[in-house]
C-alpha cells in the first residue's frame, strides 16, 4: 500500500513530454506576438526618402540606437582651392533658346460615364489637353448609361440611371465636342432574355458566342436594327455631337461556321441589311445634326466583306468619319485623311486614346 502511494506521488512530480512541448509552444507564441507588436509599433517611425528608408526613433529610444562610427581621418572633407575660370574674351553669350516643340495633334480622350457623373472628367480633360471626349454609353454587354424608352431595353434590364443621363446632358451643353460610343450588335444581354433575336448555334436554339464568349444579336433582325437606331436617336436628342458605332457589322471572328443559317443570317443579304441599319441611324439623328461615324476592325473589308457585310461604298455613303487602328485604316487608301481617326493605345491601362487631327469637329 505504501509502495503504491510512493509511485503515485513520484509520477505526479514528473513533467511529461507533452507538457514540455506545450510550454515551448506558448513561449514561441509570446515571442512572435512581441515581435509583431514591435514591428507594428515601429512602423510609425519609418521615414521614406529618396535615399531609401530610415528609422527615426523618438528621443526616449535614441539611447538604444547605435551610431555608425566614422572612419578615422574622415571627419571632415579637405578644403578645395579656389579655382577661377578664365573670362570669355568675346563675352559670354546665353545659350540660344531651343525651338519649341510642335503642337501635338488634337485628340479625343476616352472617359467613363462615372467620371462625368462624379465631376472628375473635366479635370482629366483639362490635364490631357484633349479637344474632344469619347464616352462609352452602350457597352459590349448591352448595358446602357441612360434609361432608354425602348421596350427591348426595359425587358432586358439594361437601362442606366437618370442621374447619369442628367450628367451627360449637362456635359453636352458645354463647349467640349462629345462623342457617344455605341456597341451595336455585339450585345451579351438581349440574347440572354430572347434568343430569337440572337445569332444561334447551328442545329440548336443555343446562343452563338464569339471568341470572347460574348453573344451577338442578329443584324438580320429588323427589331434589332430598329432598336439600335432608336438608341442613337435618343443619344442625339441628349446633345451628342457625334455617335461612334462599333460592331455595326456581322461577326468576322470566332467559329463562324457554327452560326445557324436562317432568314436573319443569310450572307447574300448582309450588305443590304447593314445599309438599312445605317439609313435608319441617319434618319434618327438627322433632326439634331449629330454625325455618325464607324469604328472598323481588321478583316471586315476586302475579302472580309462577304463575311461582315461592309463595303467601301457603304462607308462613303453613310459615314462622317472612319475610326480604327493603323492596320485597319490601311485598308482604306481611297478615303481622305481627314475622314479617318487613328486609335492608339493610351499609357493608362484599360483605356484608349482616339488620336487624330479632328478637323472641323468642334465647329462643323
Amino acid at each position: 500500500m505504501s509502495r503504491s502511494n510512493r509511485d503515485v506521488g513520484g509520477y505526479r512530480g514528473r513533467k511529461t513530454v507533452t507538457d514540455i512541448l506545450r510550454m515551448i509552444a506558448i513561449a514561441l507564441a509570446v515571442v512572435v506576438v512581441l515581435v509583431l507588436a514591435g514591428v507594428v509599433y515601429l512602423q510609425r517611425y519609418l521615414v521614406y526618402t529618396d535615399d531609401g528608408v530610415r528609422l527615426d526613433l523618438p528621443p526616449f529610444l535614441q539611447m538604444f540606437r547605435q551610431e555608425r562610427p566614422e572612419p578615422e581621418g574622415s571627419s571632415s572633407l579637405p578644403e578645395l582651392p579656389d579655382v577661377s575660370l578664365p573670362e570669355d574674351p568675346g563675352g559670354s553669350q546665353p545659350d540660344a533658346e531651343p525651338d519649341p516643340e510642335p503642337e501635338p495633334p488634337g485628340f479625343a480622350l476616352s472617359l467613363t460615364v462615372d467620371e462625368v457623373a462624379s465631376g472628375a472628367a473635366a479635370a482629366r480633360l483639362e490635364e490631357s489637353g484633349a479637344e474632344a471626349v469619347v464616352l462609352e454609353v452602350k457597352d459590349q454587354m448591352g448595358q446602357l448609361a441612360w434609361p432608354s424608352e425602348q421596350s427591348i431595353a426595359g425587358w432586358s434590364h439594361v437601362n442606366g440611371q437618370q442621374t447619369a443621363a442628367d450628367a451627360l446632358k449637362r456635359w453636352n451643353e458645354g463647349e467640349v465636342y462629345t462623342i457617344a460610343r455605341v456597341h451595336c450588335f455585339r450585345d451579351d444581354t438581349v440574347p440572354y432574355y430572347n434568343n430569337r433575336l440572337a445569332l444561334r448555334w447551328a442545329g440548336t436554339d443555343w446562343n452563338w458566342r464569339d471568341e470572347l464568349s460574348l453573344r451577338w444579336t442578329s443584324p438580320g433582325r429588323e427589331e434589332i436594327r430598329a432598336y439600335n437606331a432608336a438608341l442613337c436617336g435618343e443619344l442625339a436628342a441628349m446633345g451628342f455631337d457625334e455617335i461612334l458605332l462599333e460592331e455595326f457589322y456581322f461577326p468576322v471572328t470566332g467559329k463562324l461556321e457554327n452560326i445557324r443559317r436562317s432568314d436573319s443570317y443569310d450572307p447574300s443579304q448582309f450588305t443590304a441589311q447593314l445599309e438599312d441599319f445605317l439609313a435608319q441611324v441617319q434618319q434618327a439623328v438627322e433632326p439634331y445634326g449629330t454625325k455618325v461615324s464607324l469604328r472598323i476592325a481588321g478583316g471586315i473589308l476586302g475579302e472580309g466583306s462577304a463575311v461582315s457585310g461592309v463595303t467601301p461604298q457603304m462607308l462613303d455613303q453613310f459615314v462622317y468619319r472612319i475610326w480604327g487602328d493603323k492596320e485597319a485604316l490601311s485598308a482604306l487608301p481611297e478615303l481622305e485623311k481627314e475622314r479617318t481617326v487613328q486609335i492608339v493605345p493610351q499609357a493608362e491601362e484599360g483605356r484608349e486614346v482616339f488620336q487624330a487631327v479632328l478637323e472641323g469637329a468642334p465647329g462643323a
